[in-house]
């Protein structure tokens, strides 16, 4: 009976500094935890004794702290991405309102000739229309942002609505004095694609490599079920490489002349509506040649 008694105490004395030294654990990985969350650092909760409940809850509340961490750096990444695109935003807009109220007070000078005027009156317009074609990318930018706005595609030949596209540019391309290379099937190329969006993406295509190279080269070849438009152009400016990882994001500009020319959105878009078409496009840039593919699965 005295032994039974004897092992009893034990077994009591036992748990009770079980118990003693489990919530001095359990008060301790509560203090580490207050200092994680009241101090700047990547200090990791840990647990001295080998419980498994209490070494999952430090695992847990360890990934909570890491989960944590990465919301804060995103949303400080998000906060700077938007004050530079408010500050981008403000540059580009107001580069071409401040030419517009100079040209504005040289068209009431009431010594401007006839000749004068009318000069100036074209420049007016034109600078408008850039403001506006300015102010049109940023809103489609801005919807194209949107995870609920969906492109209506349907089957579409992506030869004829490229050539069409391209010829568009015929007054352009003369006035640059290049002679583009283009290089499209006789038969038709039958992809998925809602076509506004997809003449939009060549639109910046074309453009892009009409401001800021030369000798543009456009080629559109299928195999395999498989079509992909390439657009190329040699680079005005080779002693500032572009950037081939970055030129997607918005308003990359990688030289003073895609300071002066274009929104920077141009090809963030075209990247938007290629995805959102199911399509996949990528860059790069080899021996001062700049070079987009453009490509989507065809379609019977």
């Amino acid at each position: 009976m005295v032994f039974i008694i004897v092992i009893l105490s034990a077994a009591l004395v036992i748990l009770a500094a079980a118990h003693v030294i489990y919530r001095r654990q359990v008060k301790e990985l509560g203090r580490q935890l207050r200092f994680i969350n009241d101090n700047d650092t990547r200090q990791r909760p840990s647990v001295d004794i080998n419980r498994p409940e209490l070494k999952a809850l430090a695992d847990e509340t360890a990934r909570l702290s890491d989960r944590l961490k990465e919301i804060e750096v995103t949303h400080l990444r998000q906060d700077e991405a938007l004050r530079e695109t408010i500050a981008n935003i403000s540059h580009d807009i107001r580069t071409p309102l401040t030419s517009l109220d100079g040209y504005f007070q040289l068209l009431t000078s009431e010594e401007l000739s006839a000749e004068k005027r009318a000069q100036y009156a074209d420049i007016i317009r034109s600078r408008i229309t850039s403001l506006n074609d300015m102010l049109d990318e940023l809103f489609t930018y801005a919807k194209l942002q949107d995870p609920n706005y969906e492109l209506e595609t349907a089957a579409m030949d992506m030869t004829a609505v490229t050539a069409d596209t391209v010829l568009s540019f015929y007054d352009e391309i003369r006035k640059s004095g290049n002679e583009p290379e283009i290089e499209l099937p006789e038969e038709p190329v039958m992809i998925n694609a809602e076509r506004g969006a997809y003449t939009r993406i060549v639109q910046n295509l074309v453009r892009n490599a009409l401001i800021h190279g030369k000798n543009l080269k456009v080629r559109l070849h299928a195999a395999d079920g498989r079509a992909v438009l390439e657009c190329s152009d040699e680079l005005l400016n080779r002693d500032e490489p572009v950037d081939a990882s970055r030129v997607f994001e918005r308003f990359y500009k990688a030289d003073k002349a895609r300071g002066t020319k274009g929104s920077g959105l141009g090809l963030a878009i075209s990247k938007e509506l290629t995805e959102k078409m199911g399509g996949s496009i990528e860059a790069e840039c080899e021996d001062g040649i700049f070079t987009v593919r453009l490509g989507f699965d065809t379609v019977k």
